[in-house]
Parts: structure tokens; sequence; C-alpha cells
């Protein structure tokens, strides 16, 4: 675990330092100089240093008063701490029976039962990911939108389509992407991370937590491992590939974040973490394997990251969603779509929106902000 100290412009001693300064050893008659930022990488500091006056002045200030205080027997005042996001409160209703009662995955129930935040956290991951792919493919025969989730246990995934594949894989890159962010604001109390953190509050900034991550890919694993069918069957091998190529994604997409140290905000030390990417990155990079989906052979050696499939995809025509679809929308400038091929000759509605907004902004000595309001219509095509 890695954490990150508050990077302030400015460095204060210690206590002791500071009685150092109250009691020198050399003579009462010492002069103590407030310390000073020095640039390291200048040969000749005294020709290139430079000051900003009120900026130097303001700290020395600064400094002689926690000087007299420490002299004096007074506690200086103490620096505000951030603080810890707040817990969404989804995270303390406890889990819904959808949850609770699930017969395929017996590891949720028992989550349900001790540690609700973390399945409920997992749960939501999930709703987002499927959401991102609705989003992302809204415009493509398949959108994720005619599939519930993998809690519903849809008919889809009794199949071994490459749309299967990409529902588990999503599933399993979502309930570890939200508990691994979950975990690292401290919202979970079977995060180490978040104790560690807990213990560390006074000394160093709230954020920044590498072991989340894996106990997110961890929690995912267990989580949707099936309790029930057979283990062996082809469909089943299917599923763990895919849910492991899941996990995967959210390694192959982690991001780097460094925090700096030191005086007046120098680089001197360096704390970094990794930490998830967005669900959109993520859904973008499964999406895309997801159009290079591979059939799954006994011959040739695939990659973990690779999404199989054992069978073509079905008709999306002969499968209308309970919802009508958008295939398209166009306004003065752009379009999206083809409901031609989005709604299999079924026809379509268009129906026309207005739609308002803030434009050509500018700002107005002192302090404002005026702006015009525009006006942009747009035609959205719906699928009968």
């Amino acid at each position: 675990m890695h954490l990150h100290s508050i990077n302030l412009p400015y460095s204060f001693p210690s206590r002791n330092q500071l009685y150092e300064y109250c009691n020198p050893s050399s003579s009462r008659d010492t002069v103590v100089s407030p310390p000073q930022d020095v640039s390291h990488n200048d040969e000749d500091s005294s020709s290139n240093r430079q000051y900003t006056p009120f900026f130097h002045f303001r700290w020395t200030y600064v400094f002689l008063f926690l000087i007299i205080s420490v002299c004096n027997g007074v506690t200086p005042p103490s620096l505000p701490m951030p603080t810890r996001p707040p817990i969404p409160i989804k995270l303390l209703q406890g889990c819904p029976n959808l949850l609770l009662l699930s017969r395929l995955f017996g590891h949720i129930r028992v989550e349900c039962r001790t540690r609700p935040s973390t399945a409920i956290a997992a749960y939501e991951g999930i709703k987002d990911a499927m959401n991102e792919c609705s989003s992302r493919m809204k415009f493509l025969p398949w959108d994720c939108s005619q599939t519930e989730d993998i809690m519903h246990d849809p008919i889809l995934l009794k199949y071994g389509y490459k749309e299967s594949a990409l529902v588990w894989a999503l599933s399993s890159a979502g309930s570890a992407w939200a508990v691994a962010t979950a975990c690292a604001q401290g919202w979970l109390s079977d995060c180490e991370c978040s104790k560690e953190m807990e213990e560390a509050g006074k000394h160093w900034e709230w954020g920044g937590c590498s072991a989340g991550v894996q106990h997110g890919i961890t929690t995912s694993r267990k989580m949707l491992t099936r309790t029930s069918g057979g283990t062996n069957s082809a469909l089943r091998k299917l599923e763990k590939h895919n849910l492991k190529a899941g996990r995967l994604a959210v390694k192959k997409t982690l991001t780097s974040l460094c925090k700096c140290h030191g005086v007046s905000g120098s680089c001197q030390q360096k704390t970094c973490w990794k930490q998830p990417a967005s669900m959109t990155t993520i859904t973008k990079h499964l999406i895309e394997k997801y159009h290079k989906a591979k059939v799954m052979t006994d011959e040739g050696k695939l990659r973990n990251n690779d999404l199989l499939f054992l069978e073509a995809s079905p008709d999306h025509c002969a499968v209308r969603g309970e919802k009508p679809r958008v295939c398209g929308w166009r306004n003065e400038t752009h379009a999206q779509g083809d409901c031609g091929r989005l709604c299999c000759g079924r026809g379509f509605n268009i129906t026309h929106e207005v739609n308002r907004y803030k434009c050509d902004c500018q700002f107005v000595w002192c302090c404002q902000l005026q702006c015009n309001e525009c006006i942009q219509h747009r035609w959205v095509s719906t699928c009968t």
C-alpha cells in the first residue's frame, strides 16, 4: 500500500526543532533565520535564486509565530486534514433480495450476510458496466440493453455467443472495478487499505490504494464463481475464461498516479500507486476485445485476455427488447445511427426535440459571466 502526504507550499519544522530555536546551544544572542526555499539544482544559488517578496515575508511571519508560540508553551493550531469521502447511502442499506436469494452465486449470499457493503458495491459495478456498454454500442445491432445483468440469469448466458462472452467479461470487470474503487475511498470495512490509511490519517493525505485493486479482483473472482451447474462442461470452461478476461482488463488498464513531497512543492520524494481506470476506459477495452473475439478450440494456444465464444451469434432482428429502441438522431450539422439496419425493416417514428443551452459566454469586468441562450433542434428516430 502506498500513501501520499499533504503537498503544501511550505514545510514546518518539528516541535523539537522549534525548541532548539528557543534554546540555541551556542549562545542566547544567536540570531535565528527562518528556513528559505533553496533550489538544489542551481550551482550558484545566490545569483539564480529569486523570491516573491509577498510570499517570502508571509511565510517568514508564519514561521516566527510558530517559534514564539512554542517558546511560550502555546500549542500551534493544527492544519486542516483532508477527510474521507462520505459513504454512499446505497452501501448502507443492505443487500436486496436479488442478491440475498441468489441461486447461482452462493458466495454472494455469504457476502450479503457478512459484508453486505462489498456485495452491493460489486453489484453496482456490474450495472454500471452494462449501462456503459449500452451507451457505447447504442447504434450497433446488439447493444447490451436487450440483456439483463447476470444476477437475473438471462437466457443469453445459456449459450456460447460472443455477446455472452462480453456480458461475462463486463460483469467480472465491473464488480472488480467497483470494489477496488470503494476500497480506495475507505468505504469497505474488509479492505486492508482503508484500515492502514485510517491509522495513518494524522500524517498522510487520504487517497491512493494499490492494495485495493487486488482486493477487488479477488472479490470479483469469488463472487462470480457459480455454485450450481456442471463445472466440466465446455460452456462452464468458456464462462470461466471470459470472467478471467474481464478481471485481466482491469489490470491491463490500470493507471499510475504519483504525489510529490518536499519543500515548496519540490519533488524530492515521490509516492506512486496504481488505481483502476474509469469504467468508460475498461468498457471500451472489452468492446474492442468483443469485436476481435475468437472461437474456443482445443488447437493452438489462446491468450487469457481474449474473449472466446463457441457458436455464431443469433439473429438480433428476431429478438425485440421491451423498450422502443432509439435507432438514430440528427441535428443541423451531424447525424448518427442507421434505422434501416437497427429496426430490421419494421419502420420508425421521428420526434422533434429542442435543446436550450448557454453559448457565447464571456467574462465582464469584474466577476460576471454573461452568456446568450442558444437553441439546437434535434430529430430523434425510434423503432416502431
